[in-house]
């Protein structure tokens, strides 16, 4: 399986961009980071989905996105988590089948929301990502504008990379959303030193 995710923790464990880690799953930096502050949280084992992980790592999961979203917001401002869910050989609108929740710092979270809603209609609404277990079978994305909500939708009709897409015209860097075009290693850079003041150091 050639996964890029796995190369790369694979090949130092210890990656130089991980900022933390909570039970085997760890934040870093992303990779086309178009605003300082845009991470990822995901696990060091391969899994296709967060749906697909087990209900006890599922609740260790929600509490601990929850602290790297306020620890985000409380350096960068309010912060969405999302998720474009795979489905075995479906992508929907992911680009990548490890598991991974993207928290980006948005200037107004509610149009994230907006943006979603035009796009897929209205969503079904989530207790939280625990809920995830019980998805469907076919490709998905979650949304939490804020803590507290968590919102799900149907894959169809929504483009790759998606929450990129939004967040990044929200950003006024829209067409810059391409993470294979525009790296943004400077935003990287940056967000790895403010953050790992503020979050635990990841160990080996």
């Amino acid at each position: 399986m050639d996964c890029q995710f796995c190369t790369e923790f694979t090949a130092s464990h210890a990656s130089p961009r991980i900022i933390a880690e909570v039970d085997g799953w760890v934040l870093l930096p992303t990779i086309g980071c178009f605003t300082p502050g845009y991470c990822l949280f995901m696990p060091i084992h391969h899994i296709d989905a967060v749906a697909d992980a087990a209900l006890p790592e599922l609740t260790k999961v929600q509490h601990a996105v929850e602290d790297m979203r306020e620890a985000i917001a409380s350096v960068f401002g309010p912060t969405i988590i999302a998720e474009h869910g795979p489905r075995g050989c479906h992508l929907g609108a992911s680009c990548c089948s490890h598991a991974h929740l993207h928290l980006i710092p948005v200037p107004v979270p509610s149009a994230v929301t907006a943006a979603y809603c035009r796009t897929g209609g209205p969503s079904r609404s989530l207790r939280g990502i625990v809920d995830l277990a019980k998805a469907n079978n076919d490709p998905y994305l979650y949304l939490s504008p804020r803590p507290g909500e968590h919102l799900l939708w149907p894959a169809h009709g929504f483009a790759r990379q998606y929450v990129r897409r939004v967040c990044a015209s929200l950003h006024g860097v829209g067409e810059y959303f391409d993470w294979r075009d525009h790296p943004f290693t400077d935003n990287q850079n940056f967000t790895i030193r403010a953050l790992q003041g503020t979050l635990k150091p990841w160990a080996a």
